[in-house]
């Protein structure tokens, strides 16, 4: 069984553990996609920045996304 994000208290705190202090603070940042695990969830890394670094987290993501084919991988469908 899958757990949802409202289900599974446990999965959601580890989920906001690292993005929690940048939601808090109102800092920037930029989630990319990093490819998937070996059960075909998919994963991701984010990019944070001091206030007013919006510039600087879309170059980032630019510059990743012409260097990777990430962005374009789509998670198999289960039924």
């Amino acid at each position: 069984m899958v757990a949802t994000l409202t289900e599974d208290a446990e999965t959601l705190n580890a989920m906001v553990l690292f993005t929690f202090p940048f939601d808090m603070s109102g800092s920037p940042t930029l989630t990319l996609p990093s490819g998937f695990t070996d059960a075909g969830m998919p994963v991701a890394f984010q990019f944070a920045t001091p206030h007013l670094g919006e510039a600087m987290l879309v170059r980032a993501g630019h510059a990743l996304q012409s260097a990777t084919d990430w962005h374009r991988a789509h998670p198999a469908l289960v039924a």
